[in-house]
């Protein structure tokens, strides 16, 4: 089945499991399994590759045990397509008195495919994170504990400025949402009490990561004033990175044009080669029946002979790249995959034009050599 368009020109986020060492037997760990995953949000389509790690080594003397990459709850819900940008759009706008059949076709005209069902279903959705309370059942602080604890994270989602703010506590190695809370402010005072929820559930904090927000990083120095603080690196990054975004954009546009003109060519090349088989089967029909000798004889004069590729066979050979590396993936803000692109495309390039560069060298020579 093949993807809607959006997918197929989705950005991909690609995110690794954290461990990196076998804790039994020391050795590196290994990349065993690729999860996919689509996420539709209001900035277009998200492919999220997630690799998780695991040791193959056949004498560690441990379990075969797999490490799950960290599922950002700030994208989308676990099992859910919608991003949680969406979901947030759709709960916040309904609150305000819009009916859910104005909000999906709005959606809609933005692109974002979605019915009046699964609206219902969206703001169902944001109902339940708007008071997600997981920290308190004994069963889910049990298997926290039997971890080793938690890494705290704790961010907040704003549908405009308008609306109040809704800040997510969870679990960054289970993904385990804990809790959650509309605030209608961001000082210190309002933050205070979801992060006393996660204290009081009794379970080893043992890092916590935010960014940094103005009233969430005292409120976390109050309440965990022991706890090992770290402030979100890939926030960092990408605020560092934010000057280049016109760029980037840009160079993004002019990958989309060049893979384009890449794609035209690929069909004359295929509606030419069609053409062309055509025309040998007419003649192949019209032509008179072999001698069993003389059709020998061709195919084992065929079958001697070395295969090279044709011009148009290599023009193929070429598009089929140019299409691969216009689809590359990235690692943002350090290594963005627009860049990535255009690189790769510049590459394949020059060896084009050394190729041709060359084949005119070849073709002067023979000229001489010939006069």
């Amino acid at each position: 089945m093949k993807r809607p368009v959006g997918q197929r020109s989705a950005r991909t986020l690609i995110v690794t499991a954290l461990e990196e060492t076998c804790p039994a037997c020391g050795e590196r760990l290994d990349i065993t399994q690729h999860r996919h995953r689509w996420i539709e949000r209001l900035d277009g389509y998200l492919h999220v590759v997630r690799r998780d790690r695991s040791c193959r080594r056949p004498g560690c003397p441990g379990p075969r045990k797999v490490y799950h990459a960290p599922e950002d709850l700030r994208l989308a819900l676990p099992y859910r397509t919608f991003g949680l940008d969406v979901t947030v759009s759709i709960g916040e706008r309904h609150l305000r008195g819009e009916s859910l059949s104005t909000v999906g076709r709005d959606l809609c005209a933005r692109g974002i495919a979605i019915d009046q069902r699964h609206t219902g279903r969206v703001f169902r959705d944001f109902l339940a994170i708007s008071s997600a309370a997981s920290g308190d059942e004994e069963k889910r602080r049990a298997a926290l504990r039997a971890q080793g604890g938690i890494v705290l994270m704790c961010d907040g989602v704003q549908f405009d400025d308008r609306a109040p703010v809704l800040y997510l506590a969870w679990d960054a190695i289970s993904s385990t949402p804990l809790f959650s809370e509309r605030k209608p402010f961001r000082s210190e005072d309002d933050l205070r009490p979801v992060l006393e929820r996660v204290k009081a559930m009794d379970v080893p904090v043992v890092a916590i990561v935010s960014d940094k927000e103005k009233g969430l990083v005292p409120a976390v120095q109050a309440v965990f004033p022991h706890a090992p603080y770290q402030f979100c690196q890939t926030h960092f990054l990408k605020n560092c990175a934010k000057p280049l975004e016109k760029d980037l954009s840009t160079l993004g546009a002019s990958v989309v044009a060049r893979a384009t003109r890449v794609q035209k060519i690929a069909k004359k090349l295929n509606d030419a080669e069609r053409a062309v088989r055509k025309a040998q089967e007419k003649r192949t029909a019209a032509a008179p029946v072999p001698v069993p000798g003389e059709a020998r004889a061709a195919a084992v004069t065929e079958g001697g002979e070395s295969h090279r590729l044709s011009d148009v066979e290599l023009a193929k050979e070429v598009c089929e790249l140019g299409r691969q590396n216009a689809r590359v993936s990235g690692r943002a803000p350090l290594a963005p995959p627009e860049l990535e692109r255009h690189e790769r495309l510049e590459k394949l390039r020059a060896l084009v034009d050394e190729a041709r560069e060359g084949g005119h060298r070849g073709h002067r020579k023979a000229r001489h050599s010939s006069s």
